[in-house]
Order: structure tokens, then sequence, then C-alpha cells
């Protein structure tokens, strides 16, 4: 059976799994073809955005059009949970599967293989991004240039999938159970990448924060085995709800001048704002543990994620969240405009912010950030920020 698979656009969660899928199917002897010459068109997809579903959706309608004969689309990822309907529209022939590996492997009546996460190699660097690999190569040297940019360069550690979460806002945890992975699969992972000879690993999950609380493991006992381990090597956090600040064991542990870079998706300066987005921490008390690991090692690199234009945001809470950005504990800082999404408790909040107002908003928050950079006389972090690396 002969497969093309188009796994770009999306995070690198959906791009790990779109790889799982890639190693089963080339381990059960099919094989990985131009889209012209191929059986199945599997196609990754993402929704956490209507830009991103926008996007997605018209990826499917154009490798739609250019089926023929007995050629058949599956699609995978976010979108199928969030939105089927719209694929639908295109064509009821459409196969869709969510983020579980198992009913692909059922569906297909693949035999089980090994799926330990590897690194991912076919990103695309623009030309300003190539430039800017170039002047951290030769004059910066700074681990989270490279961590960003150079994909290819890190082991990206799959250690949960899925959210315990409840956001107004997010349609993610419609799209996976959550699980975790046991601590003693991730170490042999982590020792497979040294063996390759990988210097970056990244701990991948929609929720750093929450792995092990479905096999009585945690996060915690995860780091302090992998930073025990023997050899060079930096690890990056990724996506770490602030309330995992409140165990004290954090601090130890992001003491460790191994652990290089970790995202805190704070979302908004508001708590009235964040209470809305049902955040479950109050946000004086995150910045303050922010500020103690930033004094404890101010070597680490600290990234998060803002939203602006949630619905009923005003002109003082927005504000907060600029004050935010002011604190200075945030070395990179991604900006959402909020986007309404189907079956979220947002999408039906009134008082929505006019698309103008988002726009005018993002892009002070931007300026802000670079300032805060420029003020820190930081060239990693305003490389970091002007290019949304």
């Amino acid at each position: 059976m002969k497969f093309y698979m188009f796994n770009e656009g999306t995070c690198t969660r959906l791009k790990l799994f779109g790889e799982d899928i890639r190693r089963l199917l080339l381990n059960n002897s099919w094989l990985e073809s131009a889209l012209e010459d191929s059986d199945y068109i599997l196609i990754n997809s993402c929704s956490f955005l209507k830009s991103k579903e926008d996007h997605f959706i018209k990826i499917i309608n154009e490798k739609e059009k250019l089926t023929y004969n007995k050629q058949k689309i599956l699609v995978f990822g976010c979108l199928p949970a969030t939105n089927p309907q719209r694929i639908k529209k295109i064509s009821k022939s459409i196969i869709l599967f969510c983020r579980n590996i198992e009913e692909i492997r059922s569906f297909f009546n693949l035999k089980n293989t090994d799926l330990s996460p590897s690194s991912i190699t076919n990103n695309k660097l623009s030309f300003s991004q190539r430039l800017i690999w170039q002047f951290n190569k030769f004059v910066l040297n700074d681990i989270n240039v490279d961590y960003r940019l150079m994909k290819k360069n890190v082991y990206h550690l799959k250690i949960s999938e899925g959210c315990l979460g409840r956001c107004s806002y997010c349609s993610e945890r419609f799209t996976t159970k959550f699980r975790s992975r046991k601590i003693r699969d991730i170490i042999e992972s982590f020792k497979k990448g040294l063996s390759l000879n990988f210097k970056i690993f990244a701990l991948n999950s929609d929720d750093c924060s929450s792995f092990g609380r479905d096999n009585k493991e945690d996060i915690y006992s995860l780091l302090n085995q992998l930073l025990k381990i023997d050899g060079e090597f930096k690890i990056a956090v990724t996506e770490f709800n602030p309330r995992g600040l409140f165990d004290t064991r954090i601090f130890d542990l992001l003491s460790s001048d191994k652990i290089c870079y970790i995202t805190i998706p704070i979302q908004s300066g508001s708590q009235r704002i964040l209470n809305r987005m049902r955040r479950p921490y109050q946000i004086k008390e995150v910045v303050s543990r922010i500020k103690k690991i930033k004094k404890i090692n101010p070597f680490l690199k600290t990234n998060t994620h803002l939203i602006v234009g949630f619905p009923g945001e005003n002109e003082e809470d927005f504000r907060r969240t600029l004050d935010l950005v002011k604190n200075g504990i945030f070395d990179r800082i991604k900006v959402f405009r909020y986007s309404d999404r189907p079956g979220t408790e947002a999408n039906k909040f009134k008082n929505k912010i006019p698309d103008n107002v988002k726009i005018k908003r993002e892009k002070i928050l931007r300026a802000m950030i670079l300032l805060d950079s420029i003020k820190k006389r930081s060239i990693a972090n305003f490389l970091l920020n002007i290019e949304k690396i």
C-alpha cells in the first residue's frame, strides 16, 4: 500500500503524532510515495485557531480536487474532533480520525510496532530565519535560538497527550484522552537520544505539569530522574501550566543549568479574564514564583502565551496584560488573537471584541515585547520575538 502524508503547519505535538503514524505505516511495509502515486492521502490537521482551521480546510479541499481513481483521503489530528462537519462538506468519502493511533492501527489491521518518539527533521526556515541561525552560530551561540530554529537538532520526547484542564476557550481537550507514558519508557527514549548524540531534548505534552496523574507518577519525579543521567545535554520543557509552579519541588529542579527553556502559558495579565477563561491560578502568585525561578536560574529562558481580545476584555484588562510584559520575567512571548472555537463555553460568551480592536491590541503588545528585549539588551530575545520563532 502506498501513502502520501502532509505533516506541516501544526504544533510540535501534532507533528510528533504524524511521525508516529508515518513510522507505523512504514514498519508495516507501506511505501511513502508522491501524492499522485499514493493509495491514501494522509493529512495531519490543526484547529487551535479559526485561521488554522481555515488553512487546513483549504489544504483538504486542494488535495481532494487532485484525487483520482481509487485514491482516498484520510484526515487526522485535531480538526476531525472539533469540526468534522466542515470536512464532510468537502466530501463524505473522507476518512476521519482524531489523535488516537490505535484507531488507525485497527482500521488498517496493522501490527503493533515500536513508536518511540524521534526528532523532527522536516522544518523549513525562511530566508530571515536562516540569517538568524547563521548569526547565532557564529556570534551569539545561544542554545535557545538553536532550539527554536533547528528542529533537526532537537530530540523531541512525547511524555503525555491530552489535557486535564477545562479552559473555556479551548477545543483541544476534545481531541484526545489524557494519557501519560511511564517514566521508565521516557528514560529509555532519552538515553537512546543521547546515544544518537543529541544535545537538546524537548519534553512535549499538551500540559507537562499534568504528566503522570493517570499512573501515579509526576513531572517532578521525571525531571529529577532525567537530571541525574550522565551526559552533556539541555532540556526544554513545553506547555507547563502555571498551576505546576505551586509544588515547591519545581524550584530545585529548575535551578539546574541542564534545563534551558520552559514554556509557562499564562494567557492574560488580568485576573478577571483568567477567571472567565477558567485558568486555575492567581496571577500575582504566578508572577511571584516566576520571579523566584529567574532569580534562582537567570540563564533559564522563560516563554509564555498571551491571548488578546478574549470576550469581555476591556482596556483595564488589556493594561494588566501589558503590565505583565513590563515585569520583564519572560524572554519570549507568543501572542494569539482570541478565536471562537466550536463546542467551547467561550464561544457562547457575549461582549465579543471586534477584529480591529484585537489587531490593534496585538500590535501594541508585540511592540511592548520588543521594547522589553531592548531594555534587557538581549539580542537573542529580540530575534526570538521579532521573527516569532
